[in-house]
């Protein structure tokens, strides 16, 4: 396509919308709406995918030796342990580290109880080593190889907790993607039925064009312009929008109720956008160009 032939579906697509302005101002709401609605499920998902990535990378398996297993073999449980592929990080934690992780946690408002046990240490024989994995999806297998480890006497896998987050996860991803979905159909059908408008109201001169020779790309321009534009505004507004809110709601999570819950944690506006924008944009220009181009084939013999 020439410079002029660009210049004038630009020009043309432009003043379709302006001559057709409450079916350009009801597309470009319906997609604000849909992308507005599609940004804030997508924001959820960024978000709690980092949250279970979060909550994996903190969630450890316990292992823990029989009485009669010695120095040199539970050294050797845990070379053998890093060694895996699976493993991402191998911890040693004493029963007397365990017991004062304890007490700190359960005893800290009650001094006269722990004053009790004296020098005894209830958990003697809780030595452990804290095995932190590079994916939870290696869970099972790692927790089948640890428990035939000679010499452990227990292991202790929170094997329930990660199933719950990655059902919960399935749940979320699977009903926002069917949401999406959803909404852009809906986003297409109005930018469609504009382009019907815009072409019922050039049909003499879509005609006269064809009449003197015009190319089927150089009809088509105007329409495919005029999509791609109400697309591209109809993303605009709403990212101005959630990046406003987001904002707020991120204050409002971080300054107060993470600190009831210290895995509640929000990404930064930065770390979200620079994949929500992107997606956004490419989804409202590109629905906007899908519902011309289906359109004009629909309704142009070109």
């Amino acid at each position: 396509m020439s410079f002029k032939a660009f210049s004038y579906s630009v020009k043309q697509g432009l003043l379709s919308i302006k001559r057709n302005k409450m079916f350009s101002l009801a597309s470009v709401g319906t997609m604000v709406a849909c992308l507005f609605m599609l940004g804030v499920f997508l924001a959820i998902l960024i978000n709690f995918r980092n949250i279970v990535n979060s909550a994996e990378s903190t969630i450890t398996i316990s292992v823990y030796f029989n009485k009669d297993t010695t120095p040199e073999q539970i050294a050797q449980i845990g070379r053998d342990i890093s060694a895996r592929k699976e493993v991402a990080n191998v911890t040693y934690k004493s029963a007397d580290d365990a017991w004062k992780e304890f007490a700190s946690q359960y005893y800290s408002n009650n001094e006269d109880l722990l004053a009790s046990f004296g020098d005894e240490n209830p958990l003697g024989e809780s030595d452990s080593y804290m095995v932190t994995l590079k994916s939870m999806a290696d869970q099972e297998n790692i927790t089948n190889y640890l428990n035939n480890i000679t010499g452990v006497r227990y292991v202790n896998s929170p094997q329930s907790t990660m199933e719950s987050l990655q059902r919960l996860n399935a749940i979320i991803s699977v009903s926002s993607i069917s949401l999406i979905v959803i909404l852009l159909l809906v986003s297409v059908f109005l930018i469609s039925n504009t382009v019907v408008v815009a072409i019922s109201v050039r049909k003499e001169e879509i005609a006269i064009m064809r009449l003197i020779g015009a190319t089927d790309h150089f009809i088509r321009g105007p329409f495919i312009v005029e999509g791609m534009v109400i697309g591209f505004v109809g993303a605009l507004l709403p990212l101005g929008l959630l990046f406003g809110l987001y904002e707020v709601l991120l204050k409002l999570v971080n300054d107060d109720i993470s600190q009831m819950a210290s895995w509640l944690m929000l990404m930064s506006p930065g770390k979200v956008f620079i994949i929500l924008a992107p997606v956004c944009l490419a989804l409202g220009v590109g629905i906007g160009m899908a519902g011309s181009l289906i359109t004009v084939h629909r309704h142009l013999k070109v």
